[in-house]
């Protein structure tokens, strides 16, 4: 017989308070965890919180040991790399910088062991000081490993929160910061300098565009060797962007009309952003993205103090018994590589960050969560004419490789005085990839080849279809890509 009226509503309501009951019960239990919740997933390795991606990875099957693949049969999740989910939906006002959920997801120990193997690999054939990278998969699921030292003299550990100098890296919040300012209205990018800095040398035939591009013609005066020569010369000297500028010499090319990398076009944006944001450079890029991205540990150096030291920079000589050795160019403070090579650089250069906080960053800004729509595709426009002049594509602040022949990656590299930083998003397999590390000659993408090889095994010849082979035996750098 059914229940009467008066019935049912006694059996809801002593179903409702069952189920609270149990939710009470298991947040209870969490709580009592160690770390709460994180304390569900967490093992050694290093958290970078990112938003999860939805995207299938085109044509690769990465070599994740533990993770399920579609022929994993029932009960297989469909959460991991290569899983296909629907697509995010592209963002339609102007997105404002924010941290992603701290979801605290990490990749599984058996991938984690792979990538930490590629790197300690690549550090040992680079002979590198100290590196750490981060890896965050399609999924949010993320590694950070460190090997080395972050002081060689004292072998004193990278950890995942040691900062090194980013250098050029610093050239893609620039970036983010002038299409910011355009998406508020404040200029254009098509703006001329003369309209921002009225008094600089032929500034009315020079865009804002021209110096995003690196196509003004404008010399670089790190190139000088006065200037060079200056900087070693008082290594703690503190330079102002005034005083830099004074080194920049003759146009290398009349506007527009070839290419060719220079740090001073980079420090006239910076300028320019506090014309137009009213503000200081270093106050108006930690506004805009350290703080709403959660990236505790970048910060511009002379402005922001680092939570822990810093690792110091490297150059490598041979030692009397053919040992390749550090040098290190640290003057005793706490700038990187010193103090007057990291003020000069100012917004071409002069930010220090972690891996961690570098993948974050370049997940939020390639991945769309930084500038409108419009802003990111005039970012990642890369004009055709720039590759008969350069050997590589360079769009906005950002510049598009391949990796190991077969990763188009968006991102950047940098270079000062005995220290490297590199940012890849591969936008196909929506994977970011960062590393920092602390000697000279070599490349960030040099060691973010290894990663991806070690993360996508190409198969060995004559393999049956799903085999994969081990990481290349060829030198980790000798496929990576020009900046």
């Amino acid at each position: 017989m059914p229940p009467s009226r008066h019935r049912r509503r006694r059996l809801l309501v002593g179903a409702a308070l069952a189920f609270i009951l149990v939710i009470a019960g298991v947040a209870g239990a969490v709580a009592m965890m160690p770390g709460g919740l994180t304390g569900l997933v967490s093992w050694a390795g290093s958290v970078a919180s990112a938003p999860p991606s939805t995207s299938a990875v085109p044509g690769v099957t990465p070599a994740l040991p533990g993770s399920p693949r579609p022929s994993d049969g029932p009960g297989a999740s469909s959460a991991g790399v290569g899983a296909t989910a629907p697509p995010s939906p592209a963002p339609t006002g102007s997105p404002t910088a924010t941290a992603p959920p701290s979801a605290g997801l990490l990749v599984d120990p058996a991938t984690a062991a792979t990538l930490q193997r590629a790197l300690e690999a690549a550090r040992k054939s680079m002979v590198i000081p100290g590196v750490a990278a981060t890896v965050i998969l399609a999924d949010g699921r993320t590694w950070t490993g460190v090997a080395g030292d972050a002081v060689a003299a004292t072998h004193a550990k990278v950890t995942p929160q040691t900062p090194f100098a980013i250098a050029s890296l610093t050239k893609t919040f620039t970036a983010a910061l002038i299409l910011r300012l355009a998406d508020e209205g404040r200029l254009t990018i098509d703006d001329p300098l003369v309209r921002w800095l009225p008094d600089y040398p032929n500034a009315a035939r020079i865009t804002l565009r021209m110096l995003l591009q690196h196509t003004s013609g404008l010399a670089d005066f790190f190139q000088n060797p006065k200037f060079d020569a200056a900087l070693n010369q008082a290594k703690r000297r503190v330079w102002t962007p005034d005083e830099v500028l004074r080194f920049v010499g003759k146009p290398v090319f009349a506007p527009d009309k070839g290419w060719v990398y220079s740090n001073t076009n980079f420090v006239l944006l910076g300028l320019v952003a506090e014309r137009a944001g009213g503000a200081p450079w270093a106050e108006q890029v930690r506004r805009e993205f350290f703080v709403p991205l959660g990236l505790a540990s970048t910060y511009v150096q002379g402005v922001g103090t680092p939570v822990v030291p810093p690792a110091h920079a490297n150059v490598m000589f041979v030692g009397s018994d053919g040992r390749i050795l550090p040098r290190d160019l640290s003057d005793g403070s706490t700038f990187v590589p010193f103090t007057s090579v990291a003020t000069a650089a100012f917004s071409a250069g002069s930010i220090a960050s972690t891996s961690g906080d570098l993948a974050r960053w370049a997940r939020a800004l390639y991945g769309g969560d930084v500038l409108t729509p419009a802003s990111l595709a005039e970012m990642l426009t890369f004009d055709p004419k720039i590759e008969q002049y350069a050997a590589l594509a360079y769009g906005l602040g950002v510049s598009r490789v391949k990796i190991d022949g077969r990763f188009v990656a968006f991102g950047h590299t940098g270079a000062l005085a005995g220290t490297r930083a590199a940012i890849r998003w591969l936008p196909e397999e929506r994977v970011t990839v960062a590393v920092v590390f602390n000697r000279d000659l070599f490349r960030g993408d040099d060691v973010i080849r290894s990663l991806l090889v070690a993360l996508y095994p190409r198969p060995q010849p004559g393999a049956s279809p799903g085999a994969s082979a081990g990481p290349s035996p060829a030198p980790y750098w000798a496929h990576s890509s020009a900046r």
